[in-house]
């Protein structure tokens, strides 16, 4: 194992959005051993910085579902890549939220900028809801920044309590030539064609001149599925959906009961 490739929420962190003790130090025994870490998360840039400052080790970041690729050392970000979502995307996506009423968000490497349209069915994630990079506009405002010619998106996320809201926007958006997936149960997502957690970790290990089939990726969820079958063992959580585990080497305990720590000391000792 050279490199290991670690999801966040549902597989590093906890139901509490928490890194447990055992994760915490396995992943400091792995980079102290020239593993090469690697965050691979749908999470903004500015959130996956400081969960790498709470480990406490150097390593590399797939943020915003691998749209954004980068090195964090000692706090210090050296950008490898990022892919930018077209703006005509963007528009449309924004069109189909307002007409559905469903929360719209979108992201780059300094924040999101967030349209609601129904406080109550609107589901934020909970590292998210007190943050000074997550930005509250109107739907005029944020027209306004797509079409700011200064202003790039990665990632377009749609929130709501109806998973079958979100199964319906989602039918649009395929039909309309628009691949999206789902991050979380009520979250589906937009990146740029072509763009995922798995392709990413392609990139990166092609720049750091190590083989894939020695590589290790852990996820629980759909944007988690490339990653998992084109790294050399992939790892589903114990709480991961059915048809991630289908395509999965291996399985572990879930996120509350320290699922990465598990798998990892395994496959140590091999």
């Amino acid at each position: 194992m050279d490199l290991v490739a670690i999801d966040l929420d549902g597989t590093l962190l906890n139901s509490a959005h928490q890194i447990s003790p055992n994760n915490q130090e396995i992943v400091r025994q792995l980079a102290s051993e020239k593993v090469t870490v690697v965050i691979a998360t749908g999470r903004s840039v500015v959130s996956v910085k400081e969960i790498v400052a709470e480990l406490g080790v150097p390593a590399y970041v797939l943020a915003l579902n691998g749209t954004f690729i980068a090195k964090i050392h000692q706090g210090e970000l050296k950008i490898l890549r990022k892919s930018v979502l077209d703006n005509a995307i963007l528009e449309e996506a924004l069109k189909l939220a307002v007409e559905q009423g469903i929360t719209f968000i979108a992201s780059n490497e300094f924040g999101s900028d967030r349209v609601m349209f129904d406080t109550e069915k609107e589901v934020v994630q909970e590292f998210m809801m007190e943050r000074p990079d997550l930005r509250n506009l109107t739907e005029d405002d944020m027209l306004r920044a797509i079409q700011d010619s200064t202003t790039e998106y990665l990632k377009v996320a749609f929130t709501d309590t109806s998973v079958e809201k979100l199964k319906n926007l989602q039918k649009i958006l395929v039909d309309q030539g628009i691949s999206t997936v789902f991050s979380d149960t009520h979250y589906i997502e937009i990146v740029p064609q072509g763009i995922n957690k798995g392709a990413s970790l392609e990139y990166l290990c092609k720049q750091l001149m190590i083989p894939l089939e020695k590589t290790v990726a852990i996820g629980d969820q759909e944007n988690d599925i490339e990653m998992l079958t084109v790294s050399g063992i992939g790892v589903a959580m114990g709480n991961a959906k059915a048809h991630v585990k289908a395509v999965a080497d291996l399985q572990t305990s879930t996120n509350d009961q320290d699922g990465v720590a598990t798998i990892l000391q395994k496959l140590q000792k091999r």
